[in-house]
């Protein structure tokens, strides 16, 4: 094993290596500033262990997380360990995880979860050869904004509303707290109900910051359904500018008036106003359990791209 030195993070004098680090695994490129944004935006009173591995000439060729947000399941933390690729297979991956671990271990942890990206092989390998075990698979899915082909769908959305659905966003009634509240209210609700959920739903405080407070968020992109006076449906969408894309960060409808086409309808208002911000294609990630979901984003056209999968390791 090369000379490999650990030390925590600093995003002060770390950023931009950290940021070309984390690019390796990522289907899409992050930015220094988004990077900055996680930073800040961690829960206030979560736990957080950030280390990086110097080889011999001083550049950072990995780097390991072990964290507990509050709405987690007590005693579970999210472990991580990136390698840089021309390192990889020298053993710097297996000092990262071992670190990462016994921090989380000295912090109360019996249960361990990671991701690990479906599309190479050894990263699974990794997590399965250390006592995890698959969970979850999370499929991710893009449109290309430019070819996509709404006419299939016409008429979808005026049916809807002739039920008496009606569409508007945040940015139509104002981005107020009281309003933010709702909206974070109509979040709460439906994420209960996604396949694989486990634990809490985060604060109001902390989805304040994840939300409305994030570099990607515009009120015109929260786009609700109401019966009425009642917030029955969700399709938010934010912007990237870095790869000029956007993200389908949320779609879900109250269970009682699930089944009537309200989802398909806010897709494609998602899928509108991602094209009216100039986006050149629309990305989301969804279980694959998530059988309504999926086959909505089938039927829209989405391509299949590589997704990751969530493992889980309990100790005894």
């Amino acid at each position: 094993m090369p000379n490999i030195t650990l030390r925590p993070l600093n995003l002060e004098t770390d950023a931009d290596q950290y940021v070309e680090l984390v690019n390796t695994i990522l289907p899409d490129p992050v930015t220094v500033e988004r990077v900055r944004e996680w930073d800040r935006n961690f829960p206030r009173d979560g736990i957080i262990h950030q280390m990086v591995a110097l080889a011999e000439n001083g550049c950072i060729v990995g780097c390991n997380e072990a964290s507990h947000r509050p709405n987690m399941l007590p005693h579970t933390f999210l472990v991580e360990a990136i390698v840089l690729p021309n390192y990889r297979r020298r053993g710097i991956g297996v000092q990262l995880y071992g670190t990462a671990v016994e921090f989380a271990r000295a912090h109360g942890a019996n249960r361990l979860v990671c991701e690990a990206r479906d599309h190479h092989p050894d990263f699974l390998r990794f997590a399965q050869a250390r006592g995890f075990r698959v969970d979850r698979h999370i499929f991710e899915s893009t449109l290309d904004l430019a070819t996509f082909d709404e006419s299939p769908f016409a008429g979808v959305i005026e049916s809807v509303q002739a039920q008496g659905i009606r569409f508007f966003t945040l940015a139509d009634i104002g981005n107020t707290e009281a309003n933010q509240r709702k909206l974070y209210e109509v979040n709460r609700c439906n994420a209960m109900d996604i396949p694989g959920w486990e634990g809490d739903f985060a604060s109001f405080e902390d989805f304040n910051r994840y939300v409305f407070q994030a570099s990607w968020f515009r009120a015109e992109g929260q786009i609700l359904a109401a019966d009425g006076d009642r917030w029955v449906g969700l399709g938010a969408v934010g912007y990237f500018a870095k790869t000029n894309s956007t993200y389908n960060m949320h779609t879900g409808v109250l269970k009682e008036y699930r089944g009537r086409k309200i989802a398909l309808a806010l897709k494609l208002l998602t899928l509108r106003r991602s094209r009216e911000w100039g986006a050149a294609y629309l990305r989301t990630n969804n279980d694959s359990q998530n059988a309504p979901i999926l086959a909505i984003n089938r039927k829209l056209g989405y391509k299949p791209q590589p997704g990751f999968f969530k493992c889980v390791k309990d100790f005894k």
